[in-house]
């Protein structure tokens, strides 16, 4: 590294403040809000740090319409900061300062995640419906009551109510239901009695880390879900070691899209995802994409009689 750029380098680390901002999006990307909350700074002083450790490489930026989201990729950072990162990390540890931020974004993630919890509880009743009026049954209809083999164990990450149930019924040999929310899984467990079904194994938990063992399925499903991760790419990585060699898992989500409505009103963490970053996501979890189709988007009227557009689809198959 060149004296100026050290220089430079040095410069822009001699400020406590970015120090901190660097600690916390190392733990975990944030937005500026979030930033703000956290470190009790002004959003606008918070932006102009984040500018300088932009342009320096020392952070990356997530763009998703009008919202930014900010992390450190420790392994992506230029040589000069990568080989300064490890005693960096380890002047945090011994920080008070450190400490109390930490404590503070521990604070901010819980209410992120309870956020999301109430918005699942309030509508659970009501997400057949809406369901139905967001999506149609082109996923149901024409991908998954085709797609499941008889004598499958099915993992189903995200269940949610139990869409499912209805497409597979008692073809899979075993149905393992999975889902986060109490709510979502007590409509499902209302509809598994309903239709009589017996091999529906109900496991709470959530989808980045389920509960599965290893080669525990045959095939997996992720239908509207990945969306509203925090990290879809945990989610995939779980999805591979669950799988048996040869299993299949099978997506229905949204293609990358700018409908932010979705995020306010619906708490998608996720704009969509484009299918060259789904498919960096899939390999890296060990499965290969063998097909794509497109579910063309609808317009929709919200519960307060606004008229929105809903973003294009897809479902993909991947194997192990």
């Amino acid at each position: 590294m060149h004296a100026p750029a050290l220089s430079r380098l040095f410069k822009v680390l001699s400020d406590p403040t970015r120090l901190r901002l660097l600690h916390l999006m190392a733990l975990e990307e944030l937005s500026v809000m979030e930033l703000a909350e956290v470190t009790q700074l002004a959003q606008s002083r918070v932006s102009n740090h984040l500018k300088v450790l932009r342009e320096e490489g020392l952070i990356e930026e997530r763009r998703e319409g009008a919202w930014r989201h900010y992390r450190v990729e420790a392994e992506r950072l230029p040589e000069g900061p990568r080989r300064l990162w490890d005693s960096i990390r380890a002047a945090w540890e011994a920080d008070d300062a450190a400490l109390a931020d930490q404590r503070r974004l521990e604070a901010v993630l819980a209410r992120r995640t309870a956020r999301e919890g109430r918005f699942f509880e309030t509508i659970a009743d009501r997400w057949d419906a809406v369901r139905a009026e967001l999506f149609g049954d082109t996923i149901g209809r024409l991908v998954l009551r085709p797609f499941v083999p008889a004598d499958a164990v099915v993992a189903d990450l995200g269940c949610g109510t139990g869409y499912a149930f209805e497409l597979f019924g008692d073809r899979p040999r075993r149905l393992i239901a999975i889902d986060s929310s109490p709510a979502m899984l007590a409509v499902a467990r209302r509809k598994v009695k309903a239709l009589g079904l017996r091999n529906v194994e109900f496991r709470e938990g959530d989808a980045e880390a389920p509960p599965l063992k290893a080669g525990e399925a045959s095939v997996a499903t992720l239908l509207m879900v990945l969306h509203h991760l925090e990290e879809p790419a945990r989610a995939l990585a779980a999805v591979g070691r669950a799988l048996r060699p040869g299993g299949c898992v099978l997506i229905a989500d949204f293609a990358a899209h700018q409908q932010t409505w979705l995020r306010e009103t619906m708490q998608h963490r996720w704009l969509g995802f484009s299918r060259p970053a789904l498919e960096e996501m899939l390999g890296a979890a060990g499965l290969r994409t063998t097909s794509w189709s497109v579910m063309p988007g609808r317009s929709w009227v919200t519960e307060e009689s606004r008229r929105v557009q809903v973003p294009d689809g897809f479902v993909c198959t991947a194997t192990k």
